[in-house]
């Protein structure tokens, strides 16, 4: 391991520590009447008003001062990198996520909702409808008290429910919050696992870049702040890792796997399609092979995950409503959005076309667009866009859009919120994606030269 390099890493997982300190510091003055709460097994903040805000405030201050922290010592000590880089990543991101799971609150009850279809499989009941109201159990409880009495049915993929199942089958007797804390440990073992794989992704890229590369990816602040809060997108970057690390081997094995991660969770097929993508952009003699595999995968996913899943779908059809919030959806309304979206998506097509790289980072730019409320945990699948796109300013803007996008906690944090803080929540969650038109319309944000007077 690199000590210097470590050194320079390690304000990182120390403004966490810092930041936890402060959390634990609001967290013994909380009022009264958050009794309740603060009784749970894992403490939620949930439209705590002004005190919510606070702690929202302690959270959002940590992910900025941890974000500059990264950049400046990423940035100044990439020119020396080397082999041994990777230690000191994985040592940083794991003492982080350890701080992180200190803190005595989350901003998410998604573990909650883990546990519980877990628990429901246990018990030989389908976690994709509604629970029975008479039904009743430790886990179940826990999770309807935390979204007032009745949490949502699931939306996961069936290898996502096995592993939940295992998990309350191995860890449930010894109670709720024992249980939660092992999702959050798993989750945090498949997030470092990954930034490995990642590392192997990049072994023959120049150790600058691949440097880089694990910083922004391994020691994201969202990121390790996410995983510590168990979010299930930890276990999709390890399938989506894993099929990067062995694609230059067996490109069509590797997409196959990539149309079969829907299994955990549906965003995975953005990333079969990243692959087939990636194969006709490089002009790769397997792009036909690739594209099939990567059909293949797909189809036999859509033949496993939908018939479990059209029950809940039907009840998100009967009883969801759309309401788009913090994101650029929320801002501008959904029709402006989703055509900014399209167009984004369209340009970087036509930027893969010509092998211009940066066309990742634009099509992540309209994901990130046609989503209603970009909640923070997403971050974890969209820097992967990021990454693949190297380091021009669409890159940079989506990366600066996953760290703004904590501002989502706020609403859930605080409770409702007016229609102008709203707003200006979205303003802020959207407005890093502005610097991607420094890609698009390079010649706008460069000063020309004034010519040489003969």
């Amino acid at each position: 391991m690199n000590a210097r390099r470590l050194a320079a890493l390690l304000p990182v997982p120390a403004t966490f520590a810092l930041g936890g300190a402060l959390a634990r510091w609001w967290f013994d003055r909380a009022p009264e009447r958050y009794a309740n709460d603060l009784a749970q097994p894992l403490v939620v903040v949930t439209a705590w008003g002004a005190y919510g805000g606070g702690a929202f405030a302690i959270l959002a201050a940590t992910v900025l001062c941890a974000a500059i922290a990264l950049a400046v010592a990423a940035l100044r000590s990439a020119r020396g990198a080397g082999r041994g880089d990777l230690a000191a990543v994985e040592l940083c991101a794991a003492l982080a996520i350890a701080f992180a799971i200190g803190w005595p609150f989350v901003f998410s009850s998604d573990c909650y909702a883990y546990a519980a279809y877990g628990a429901m499989m246990l018990g030989g009941l389908d976690p994709y409808t509604p629970l029975p109201a008479h039904v009743h159990g430790a886990f179940l409880d826990a999770a309807r008290w935390q979204w007032s009495g009745a949490y949502p049915v699931c939306v996961y993929g069936p290898l996502f429910v096995a592993l939940a199942t295992a998990t309350v089958g191995c860890i449930g007797s010894h109670g709720v919050g024992v249980t939660l804390f092992a999702f959050r440990v798993l989750a945090a073992l498949a997030f470092l696992g990954s930034i490995a794989l990642l590392d192997r992704a990049l072994a023959d890229a120049p150790a600058p870049r691949r440097y880089l590369a694990l910083c922004a990816y391994g020691l994201n602040p969202v990121c390790l702040w996410a995983v510590a809060e168990g979010h299930n997108d930890a276990f999709l970057l390890l399938a989506i890792m894993a099929a990067a690390a062995f694609a230059r081997e067996r490109a069509p094995l590797a997409a196959f796997a990539l149309g079969l991660s829907p299994l955990l969770k549906a965003p995975g097929a953005a990333f079969a399609f990243a692959a087939v993508l990636d194969a006709w952009s490089r002009r790769s003699r397997d792009r036909v092979r690739v594209t099939l595999a990567a059909a293949g995968g797909l189809v036999l996913a859509a033949c496993l995950v939908l018939p479990p899943l059209r029950p809940a779908l039907a009840s998100l059809g009967a009883h969801g409503r759309y309401a788009p919030e913090v994101s650029l959806q929320g801002l501008i309304g959904p029709e402006a959005a989703f055509a900014i979206a399209i167009l984004a998506g369209a340009y970087g097509l036509w930027c893969l076309r010509l092998q211009n790289r940066a066309g990742y980072a634009w099509i992540g730019i309209g994901l990130l667009s046609a989503t209603p409320n970009g909640y923070p945990w997403y971050a974890l699948w969209l820097v992967p866009w990021s990454l693949a796109a190297g380091t021009g300013w669409a890159s940079r803007a989506l990366w600066g859009a996953t760290i703004a996008s904590v501002a989502r906690y706020l609403p859930d944090a605080a409770g409702t919120l007016g229609p102008e803080a709203a707003r200006l929540a979205a303003a802020a969650v959207t407005f890093p994606l502005a610097f991607a038109l420094a890609d698009a319309f390079p010649t706008a944000f460069v000063r020309k030269k004034a010519p040489v007077q003969p």
